[in-house]
């Protein structure tokens, strides 16, 4: 048998106190009680807890102070925030610094025992071996370099959480890949998972996709239909490019995301549903806010978790990983033997900038595979818009210069982006710092 999980209390109400330690006693759990945030620092200088249940107003430190020490401790309690005056600009700031989750007051002690059980079951799979990802990636999403690692922890700690996640990134990062992992890692992986692209849709059609729409709302509507909002009950809706949602339609947004009720289009009867949201962006919606094209409630509503995600510039380590996978997707989608990349090859591709990210990778890829006729991928087989004399020179000595003139340039960046220093250059590159000094050798360059 397990030992009972361990949960540290911390609030200044008696009444809230003991009867909530009483409670998760009688449910097994291994119960501290404190009444101040003092009290909560010296009980993890001392151990660690499994779950922390921390109000949020405490005489003293407050509890996003607590949660601080805690994490300067190095203890890796899954922290609960609790308040009777909650924000969402606190809450923001609480995940961001390491809570797992916050609950509004008054709440049914039931909806805690929920979050402290699911926090505790996460916590013995892992103690058990059960691993979520593998070394090169988490659910349909890879990379090894350490912005991808960050990212990895993020998505699994927001998996845990409901709350709702804006994830960020320029075009061809893998938002929807992002999205479905958070699904795909939650309590409601069994449920649906329902995408909608923002940018796709008429404004006069966006509340009948979103809402539903009852017969005869509008010219057309010969039957009742469900929205996406009644489709994802159970599951997760992924708003894909948020940004360009209009105006009239953000206000039952939010209205349908903090009630959870929504109603469709013609009716009158309100509808319950259990929906989880994920939204996207590539731009930075407090411009739009500032721009009044965006609400700043609903901002703010959506902006609880937020996940930025890393331009593959800033993780040119993870190309190669890239590369390689996209190379064995696209030969066996194509029917070709599995090819190799040259080493020349190798080496144009990770001194490209991917302004089109990940997605422009994989569409090189793809070129490469359909233009090449031998086992060895070659750099002018990216390169499919050069005319046949062109990449006949290229072949010769004219690629070597390229190459070297190509991958020059990408020193100089990587240089230029982490102010002359060499060991993070040769992190970004991908490389080791002893090879870039040989390579900056070679273009003449001081080691």
């Amino acid at each position: 048998m397990p030992e009972p999980a361990r949960v540290l209390i911390v609030d200044d109400e008696p009444l809230m106190r003991i009867p909530l330690a009483d409670r998760l006693r009688s449910e097994g759990y291994t119960v501290d009680a404190v009444g101040t945030g003092e009290e909560a620092v010296e009980r993890f200088e001392r151990a660690d807890y499994d779950v922390a249940i921390v109000d949020l107003r405490l005489p003293g430190i407050d509890g996003v102070e607590v949660l601080t020490r805690v994490r300067r401790l190095g203890r890796t309690a899954d922290v609960v925030l609790i308040t009777a005056y909650g924000t969402i600009e606190t809450a923001v700031a609480a995940m961001k610094i390491g809570a797992r989750d916050y609950l509004i007051k008054p709440f049914e002690t039931s909806a805690l025992l929920e979050v402290i059980r699911r926090y505790v079951d996460v916590r013995r799979a892992s103690a058990d071996d059960a691993p979520v990802s593998g070394e090169r990636g988490l659910h349909g999403m890879i990379g090894a370099s350490p912005p991808m690692a960050k990212l990895f922890r993020l998505v699994k700690a927001a998996a845990e959480a409901r709350a709702t996640i804006i994830v960020q990134g320029e075009t061809g990062t893998g938002k929807e890949l992002v999205a479905r992992a958070v699904h795909g890692l939650s309590a409601r992986a069994s449920g649906p998972f329902v995408a909608i692209n923002c940018a796709s849709i008429p404004e006069t059609l966006f509340e009948s996709e979103l809402f539903g729409a009852e017969r005869g709302a509008f010219t057309g509507a010969d039957r009742r239909r469900k929205g996406r909002f009644e489709l994802a009950s159970g599951g997760t809706l992924f708003l894909d490019e948020i940004d360009e949602m209009p105006l009239a339609p953000q206000a039952k947004l939010l209205r349908a995301i903090q009630e959870r009720i929504i109603e469709r289009l013609g009716g009158l009867e309100p509808i319950a549903v259990d929906v989880r949201i994920v939204a996207a962006t590539k731009v930075d919606l407090r411009g739009r806010v500032a721009e009044h094209r965006f609400r700043e409630d609903l901002f703010h509503r959506l902006n609880v978790l937020p996940i930025q995600l890393p331009p593959l510039r800033e993780r040119a380590n993870d190309v190669t990983l890239l590369a390689n996978h996209f190379l064995e997707l696209h030969a066996a989608e194509a029917g070709k033997p599995a090819r190799a990349f040259s080493e020349q090859a190798s080496t144009w591709l990770r001194a490209q900038a991917f302004p089109g990210n990940v997605r422009e990778l994989s569409n090189l890829v793809a070129r490469a595979v359909a233009l090449c006729g031998s086992d060895t991928i070659e750099p002018w087989h990216f390169a499919a818009e050069l005319e046949p004399a062109e990449r006949t020179s290229a072949r010769g000595s004219s690629l070597a210069e390229t190459v070297r003139e190509t991958e020059l340039r990408r020193i100089q960046e990587a240089l230029a982006q982490t102010g002359g220093h060499k060991g993070r250059a040769a992190e970004l590159l991908g490389i080791s710092r002893k090879t870039l000094w040989e390579k900056l050798r070679g273009h003449g360059g001081s080691g």
